[in-house]
């Protein structure tokens, strides 16, 4: 039998804004137009409620980790250089609603939300380091269509990647941005993006009740590790991403942390990326 949170426990109060607390508002706060009857509040609220008391009692660390990457994107996004300024700030978006999804148990879409933020920020580094301003602003408009296969493509083609691509090829044996063959899985940013792909696009054995083996939304501990895991390689990458388009781009402090963890450092890619990119002897103070 469900029960309420005590009250006790911060998580157990649900909070409103007041008009001033939102930068533009008229300063009328208009009384409820249509309110919705309780049965259909519960129903709706009640499983994604629990979901997210669960999670919160077990992962008060990521979640943390994750809400601070998310204010280390806010910081990312800059000024000036537009396509990187548009995209990173949609990115961040993502990133936002990727961790309240996952907290409140529905993973796919969580999960879905990386695949977008990758994207964004893949695109808008394609049209900053090769010079696509106008396909950029036509994009944008919904003039024309810009794929992340294309980006990526393009990027691997670029003068300021080859140095890097030629790097990893000698160290590695991998790449970011290479094609898939029927030999190889291609870059890192094509291996990532298909991973994120089986879920954004809800192929078998990547579904939420796939994760959840039940209705749902549930808590389902792995599930939501996993999504964690997702989140943090989507930032580094993205991070490295910003990097190339943006020479002269320090990491936040936040970022700075993702780059010490122990699931970046054991990813041999992301670690020699960094070393790389941000190496006193590339790095554009």
């Amino acid at each position: 039998m469900s029960k309420a949170l005590l009250l006790e426990d911060f998580r157990a109060v649900r909070i409103i804004l007041e008009p001033d607390d939102f930068a533009f508002s008229s300063g009328d706060k208009p009384r409820p137009s249509d309110l919705a009857d309780k049965e259909t509040w519960h129903g709706i609220t009640i499983l994604p409620d629990d979901v997210a008391i669960r999670t919160s009692n077990h992962h008060g660390d990521l979640l943390k980790t994750l809400y601070d990457l998310w204010g280390a994107w806010i910081e990312a996004v800059g000024e000036g250089q537009a396509s990187l300024y548009d995209t990173i700030l949609d990115a961040a978006d993502e990133f936002q609603a990727a961790t309240f999804n996952a907290l409140h148990g529905y993973y796919r879409q969580a999960i879905g939300c990386l695949r977008n933020a990758l994207e964004q920020i893949t695109i808008g580094t394609y049209c900053q380091v090769c010079g696509k301003a106008t396909d950029f602003v036509q994009w944008r408009a919904g003039q024309s269509k810009i794929t992340f296969g294309q980006a990526c493509d393009s990027l691997a083609g670029a003068t300021l990647a080859q140095a890097l691509n030629a790097h990893l090829q000698d160290k590695l044996n991998d790449s970011i941005f290479n094609q898939k063959t029927q030999t190889n899985q291609g870059g890192w940013a094509r291996r990532l993006y298909s991973e994120l792909s089986d879920y954004a696009h809800t192929r078998p054995g990547f579904t939420n009740v796939d994760m959840w083996a039940s209705n749902g939304p549930i808590y389902v501990q792995d599930a939501f590790v996993s999504f964690g895991k997702m989140y943090l390689q989507t930032s580094a990458l993205g991070f490295l991403l910003v990097k190339l388009g943006r020479p002269s781009f320090q990491l936040p402090q936040d970022a700075l942390s993702l780059f010490r963890s122990a699931m970046v450092q054991q990813m041999k890619i992301a670690r020699v990326t960094y070393k790389y990119l941000f190496s006193n002897r590339n790095s554009k103070r």
